[in-house]
């Protein structure tokens, strides 16, 4: 499947790559310009010591690639303006040392028109010819990947709320998941039998394989990059599922009712566990276990609807 994606709003994408540049620069060498009075002069952050100045910038997800390369391109445009017309004012702030870098630190870099793009505006800075400037400045993009992995996942278990984008599996990628799985589906075929009529059966059956694969895309993306939240909600899922085997379903009666209580269930024990983690992405998670319960065990449907 495509790579889940976190979720950001500015201010928590803000607070966020403050903790990363304070893990990278040191809690004391890290300095805030807040833009609420006269502006920010194209800068978030900045560190004296190192000569690099930061702006956040996290657009509004989900886009396709070359929708975010171009919105992360706008913005270097635009505060990097900033940045040549307010030079003297912020080289005060840099103690008259010649600023080296200057990084738009966004959530996702994946398009390498961004890197031609900093490559030009790096030209433009240095052509400028501004004392604040060091002769070899150079405009860059970072994300995450360019900080340690112990960094990024201190960080996002600070965050209020983690929230990823992820999904829903194409068809090419169920077919290949099908054609690998056939005695899963058969286990999942007969099952849900119990719970939809003939001529809603195989649309049910291939509901919960998107459930089962979107689930799994989702544990996969909290594993590598929030694995403090992966551990939490992998617990809350086996205690479940210890207490299904134990126990069997919360409740009788016909499957859509054992259905609903088991969601219910799991989804409120997954919040429990794992409150950072929004609402949507719970849901999502006790879908995509409940369905692969279906294909495998514990969870089966005694009486039919």
């Amino acid at each position: 499947m495509s790579s889940a994606i976190q979720v950001w709003n500015p201010d928590d994408w803000e607070l966020f790559a403050f903790r990363l540049l304070q893990g990278r620069h040191g809690a004391l060498h890290v300095h805030k310009i807040p833009a609420a009075h006269k502006g920010d002069y194209g800068i978030d952050y900045y560190c004296t010591g190192d000569s690099v100045a930061y702006q956040c910038y996290a657009v509004e997800e989900p886009i396709d690639i070359s929708t975010r390369a171009e919105r992360q391109k706008k913005k270097i445009n635009a505060d990097l303006y900033k940045f040549i017309k307010n030079n003297e004012e912020i080289s005060k702030v840099f103690l008259n040392m010649p600023i080296k870098h200057w990084i738009l630190l966004s959530p996702l870099h994946d398009s390498k028109e961004v890197n031609i793009h900093c490559a030009k505006k790096t030209k433009d800075l240095r052509d400028a010819g501004c004392a604040s400037f060091d002769p070899m400045i150079e405009v860059m993009i970072q994300d995450p990947s360019a900080f340690p992995p112990d960094i990024v996942a201190q960080g996002i278990s600070a965050l209020s709320e983690v929230t990823l984008s992820v999904p829903s599996p194409s068809q090419s990628e169920v077919d290949t998941w099908t054609a690998g799985s056939s005695n899963l589906l058969a286990n999942a075929t007969h099952k849900l039998r119990k719970r939809a009529t003939s001529d809603q059966l195989d649309s049910l059956v291939a509901e919960t394989v998107k459930f089962f694969l979107q689930g799994n895309a989702l544990l996969d993306a909290l594993r590598s990059g929030s694995p403090d939240l992966h551990e939490k909600v992998i617990s809350a899922i086996k205690m479940h599922v210890r207490r299904l085997e134990f126990a069997g379903p919360k409740a009788s009666g016909p499957a859509g009712r054992i259905l609903h209580a088991e969601l219910d269930a799991l989804i409120a024990t997954i919040r429990a566990a794992a409150p950072t983690l929004s609402n949507e992405n719970a849901e999502q998670v006790a879908y995509g276990s409940i369905s692969e319960w279906i294909m495998r065990c514990p969870l089966d449907f005694p009486h039919a609807e």
